[in-house]
């Protein structure tokens, strides 16, 4: 994923599903950010919302380098995504 603004929308807007997850290759754990919201009725998944877009904010105000060095980090929440 090297495309910075991208994943940066794609995190604010779609984080509660899963997205950003997929979109680095972490298929688990967006398949299982999308189980738990149903799960638990959407609470999981408000949270990861409201998660994604503090997230998806600090993305776009990261240079391309910091974004970089980072990405490997950028999947907290709930699920962690590790």
């Amino acid at each position: 994923m090297d495309n910075r603004i991208l994943f940066g929308i794609m995190t604010i807007i779609f984080n509660s599903i899963g997205v950003p997850c997929f979109m680095a290759g972490k298929t688990k754990a967006g398949i299982l950010r999308i189980v738990l919201g149903i799960v638990t009725c959407g609470v999981i998944a408000t949270i990861n919302e409201i998660m994604g877009i503090i997230q998806g904010i600090k993305i776009l105000c990261m240079s391309d380098e910091e974004f970089a060095e980072k990405k490997e980090t950028l999947f907290m929440g709930i699920p962690s995504g590790k």
